[in-house]
């Protein structure tokens, strides 16, 4: 067989092939054959399969026979580290072959661009991006006609997107500009009566050739991107590598403790630490897996602290450039055993040979797994081997079931991005930017042919185009030779260059620390948006935090005691989980329940350890939960909720055990408290993949939450999410982004909530409007699955248990314990980090009697009684550091008597006040005015309480804490 399809390819090609493979892998043997027929290719296979040399030497070879005009060869890339990576490798081809390839993404230089428009390569490299700027530049367009094949590399990467969907438009307005340019017909002039497009003749099409790694729907992947209008086969060769998969979640031994106490996190966090580090140490090049950015910097640094010696580094895409790429070298060179990454090493960059992966918790989705353990053993003849290091309860069932569906070969559903408004209004500027006076029918028959905008009407199209015009971006001719006309404004080319990204530019806060003064973290906006109002815990780098007021750009914290109540910062980067395997997770609580009636613990745990290839440690923790939740008198599982109410604390809880994933339950969460808060006020809710919890101000609310959800129906959930979500903070983040990508708001114009509310108002139920609804819906809510299992509930197929808690499992979320999170840390720490701080902050010291002397000191050097150098006088004043010499001034200028403005007496007066404040408290006086926002007043009220050094810090610790709550009601 191999001699078979290589035999297919020039002899020149076959020269070089002999000298890299010795044999086709697979993909290669199913690839080759079907592009030397010319058919459209959806390739599936893993990383170090060959699939990206089993699309390109039939390309090579086609290119070879013929020797087309350039530009032939387009290869589109979601990333561009990917272009680095690929450049490398297909280099060695195109040298060999004296092909000419070049690269071009958002960081080309203005004279590469030059030197690719006047030689234009063989073969393009690019991104998605690139590819709708070029589609519009007079030279480059003039070398796209020549383009013979498309390869999409990482397709999994955008059909769920709007990089994708922008995308499946370009190259339906490729294929267009092929066929204008290849048409022997007459063109008629644009605008004329009777105008056709060309798209029905039979004209020269691409040949695509799309890539992807594990993927649900391929049948999905080939409508997106049209790979169906030519014959096109689906070629899979994703079983044939072997991969080892386990779970496992090691007990603490007595090791364990003192590293625990040392780190500051929890003794089975320290176990599972060692774990880590034990399987780095034994690899040559382990990639450690998170699900967040903010996992991978905390679990690297608590590994640094654990084994300082051991080589580790950090890689995620909020990194740098120079960092990311630093890593990725030190890695390849084996300088690094072992990179604590993200998603953002999922893809096929080449940082050499990896033999092992480990993922830290569930990965949450089966695709995700796959595609990570993919990326070790990079060659078909090696396992790729990959382990789950799960954490507490939930995560270990999650970690349990995702592994077994892994082994299946079951992999979740493809999802497919729709029609989007913001992306339709820059294709309809793309396209006119490329002819002008272009025929609005034309224009809509193009973007219509691409899969995802096939059901967008005529209306919808002439209502987007129109509010182009009324933005100044587009001219809508309704009379020109009876037909209705398109054609660009000045302002168009700017607008449609500055937004070739539909990635939203996510503006980030700075989190600072009031007691150290120092900084701590960063949240974006989508963060703030939902969950930034002042009261507000949160979790950031292993604390709980307290939001205490939130400027343009800082927002202001406080160190709290306990983390039950707080939110993640990581929570809007955890991909969701899916239904099924929320609905695995049941059936499995199921089974050990039955498990654990009919056999004793030992033969339990050692017949789901076997079954479900998890260790013993794993079936353990999964066969005490399920048979503390037995005692409890009810098990909720993929066919029976548990619905519960109980006090904890000062707090009443409604707790809805559901296992119906993280989409699903937010729909329903959302729909229920916003029927609910007309009726008792504020409903907190919150959601996980397995409930739908309600914390109320009385706990005889259950009855009221529970009446509610039993009435749902299927069309329920979409109904009162069209009402309630356009209220929400998340709905009006996302509308920004989508007037900014319309050209409503400009990119970088600041506003306030007011102004948004009034362009709220003025654009209600226009594209922009619906089009953030879109986006919400599409990434946030599960409408038709939430409508589905209401159904079923109104079916009598799920079992309902209504009974007074809390239940085991029902508490777990509650008092959730999250992953390397530092135990509470004690007020005797808060307040010796700010007594330091106080100490050390720098004071202005002014003589208010000579003016002639001032100096800077930090409060812990205050004199006692101070006193002028210079004149011997004790009236000294404090002021603020960076206005000393200004100070002085003042001073002279009020003994020579000069006229003083009313600002300028205001002033005085504070140095007055602090003076004698120093000639009453001495350096006391020094420590109360050394506390932010605290002035003479405060400090007045302050030293005239009976105190010691100490109770004045705590005083000035609480006033600290006073003004930073209440300063923005004071601007």
């Amino acid at each position: 067989m191999a001699k078979d399809v290589f035999a297919q390819l020039e002899p020149e090609l076959k020269k070089l092939v002999a000298e890299r493979f010795r044999r086709p892998t697979p993909i290669q043997e199913l690839v080759i054959p079907e592009v030397l027929s010319g058919h459209n290719i959806l390739s599936l296979s893993e990383t170090g399969s060959g699939k990206t040399e089993a699309c390109m030497l039939p390309i090579f070879d086609l290119w070879l026979r013929d020797k087309p005009k350039p530009i032939s060869i387009l290869y589109i890339t979601p990333l561009r580290s990917l272009n680095r990576d690929l450049m490398d490798r297909i280099m060695w081809w195109a040298n060999h072959l004296e092909m000419d390839v070049s690269v071009r993404h958002g960081d080309t230089t203005q004279y590469e661009r030059k030197m690719q428009a006047e030689n234009p390569p063989d073969m393009l490299i690019s991104t998605p991006e690139t590819l709708q700027a070029i589609l519009t530049g007079k030279l480059m367009r003039e070398h796209l006609k020549n383009v013979r094949y498309v390869v999409l590399d990482e397709v999994h990467e955008l059909v769920s997107n709007k990089r994708g969907l922008q995308l499946s438009v370009g190259l339906e307005r490729l294929k267009e500009h092929i066929r204008q340019s290849a048409s022997s017909q007459p063109k008629q002039a644009a605008g004329t009566p009777g105008y056709q497009s060309v798209s029905s003749a039979k004209a020269p099409a691409p040949q695509i050739i799309a890539l992807s790694a594990t993927i649900g729907s391929p049948e999905k992947v080939v409508k997106f991107f049209s790979l169906d209008r030519k014959p096109c086969k689906v070629l899979n060769s994703i079983r044939t590598k072997r991969i080892s998969m386990k779970v496992e979640s090691p007990k603490p031994i007595k090791s364990d403790f003192s590293t625990a106490g040392r780190l500051h996190v929890a003794p089975e966090t320290a176990a599972r630490l060692r774990r880590i580090i034990s399987l780095i140490k034994s690899r040559r090049a382990v990639l450690t897996f998170t699900n967040t950015r903010e996992f991978a910097e905390v679990l690297s640094s608590r590994i640094k602290a654990a084994e300082k010696n051991l080589p580790v580094e950090t890689h995620h895409s909020s990194l740098s450039k120079d960092v990311r790429m630093d890593a990725e070298k030190g890695f390849k060179k084996s300088e690094i055993k072992g990179l604590i990454c993200t998603s953002s090493l999922e893809l096929g960059i080449d940082i050499g040979a990896i033999d092992f992966v480990i993922q830290y918790q569930s990965p949450r989705q089966v695709s995700k797994f796959l595609q990570r353990v993919g990326r070790s053993g990079h060659s078909l003849s090696r396992t790729s081997q990959g382990i789950i290091i799960s954490g507490e309860s939930d995560d270990s069932f999650e970690s349990t079931i995702i592994t077994g569906l892994a082994k299946e070969g079951w992999v979740e559903p493809t999802k497919m991005y729709g029609k989007a408004f913001d992306v339709l209004a820059h294709q309809i500027l793309g396209l006119a930017l490329e002819e002008y006076n272009i025929p609005a029918r034309k224009t809509y028959d193009i973007i219509r042919r691409a899969y995802p905008f096939r059901l967008l009407t005529f209306e919808e199209f002439m209502e987007t185009a129109t509010m182009l015009q009324k933005l100044g971006l587009l001219w809508v001719n309704d009379k020109f030779h009876e037909e209705v006309v398109l054609r660009r404004k000045s302002r168009a080319f700017q607008h449609y260059y500055f937004n070739l990204s539909t990635i939203p530019d996510t503006k980030n806060y700075q989190v600072f620390d009031i007691i150290s003064n120092k900084p701590v973290g960063t949240l974006d906006a989508e963060f703030i948006a939902l969950h930034g109002s002042p009261g507000t815990s949160f979790i950031c780098k292993g604390q709980a935090w307290r939001i205490l007021d939130i400027g343009k750009s800082r927002i202001n914290v406080e160190a709290i005691g306990g983390i039950s109540a707080a939110i993640p910062a990581w929570e809007g980067e955890l991909i969701p989980v899916p239904y099924e395997v929320a609905q695995g997770v049941g059936k499995l609580r199921r089974e050990i329940a039955a498990l654990a009636k009919k056999h004793k613990k030992e033969t339990a745990i050692k017949t789901l350890a076997g079954k479900h290839g998890i260790n013993p440690e794993v079936a353990e923790k999964l066969h005490d939960t399920i048979k503390k939740q037995t005692s409890y008198g009810f098990v909720p599982d993929d066919t029976k909720i548990l619905v519960e109410y109980f006090t904890d604390g000062e707090e009443y809880w409604v707790v809805f055990n559901t296992c119906w994933g993280s989409l699903i339950n937010d729909t329903i969460g959302r729909t229920i408290s916003s029927i609910l808060t007309a009726k008792l006020g504020s409903v907190g809710l919150q959601t996980d993949p397995y409930r739908i919890m309600f914390r109320v101000q009385a706990l005889g609310y259950w009855k009221e939450i529970l009446d509610t959800f039993r009435m749902l129906k299927p069309e329920t959930p979409e109904m009162i999410m069209s009402i309630s979500v356009p209220n929400t903070e998340l709905f009006t983040w996302r509308f920004i982004h989508v007037c900014k990508r319309f050209g409503i708001i400009s990119r970088d114009a600041e506003y306030g909530k007011a102004y948004i509310r009034k362009i709220l108002d003025v654009y209600r139920n226009t594209p922009p409007f619906r089009e953030a609804l879109n986006e919400v819906f599409q990434e946030k809510l599960d409408i038709p699955g939430a409508s589905e299992v209401i159904k079923s509930l109104n079916q009598g197929k799920i079992k309902l248990e209504v009974r007074k808690g809390p239940s085991p499992i029902g508490e777990m979320a509650i008092h959730r314990k999250y992953e390397i999170i530092a135990p509470d840390r004690p007020e005797r720490e808060i307040f010796s980090i700010f007594k330091k701080r106080l100490l050390d902050t720098e004071l202005g010291l002014v003589c208010n009697q000579c003016g002639n002397w001032g100096t800077i000191l930090p409060a812990r050097d205050f004199p006692a009684k101070p006193s002028c150098p210079r004149c011997g006088a004790g009236l000294i004043s404090i002021v603020p550091r960076r206005y000393l010499l200004e100070a002085q001034d003042l001073v002279h200028r009020r003994i020579s008597r000069k006229k003083l403005s009313e600002e300028e007496e205001s002033h005085l007066k504070h140095m007055s006040d602090t003076s004698s404040l120093v000639m009453a408290s001495g350096k006391d006086a020094a420590i109360a005015l050394a506390g932010r926002g605290v002035g003479p007043r405060t400090a007045s009220r302050i030293l005239n309480k009976p105190h010691d050094t100490e109770s004045l810090m705590r005083e000035v610790l609480k006033a600290e804490r006073k003004y930073t709550q209440t300063k923005r009601f004071w601007r």
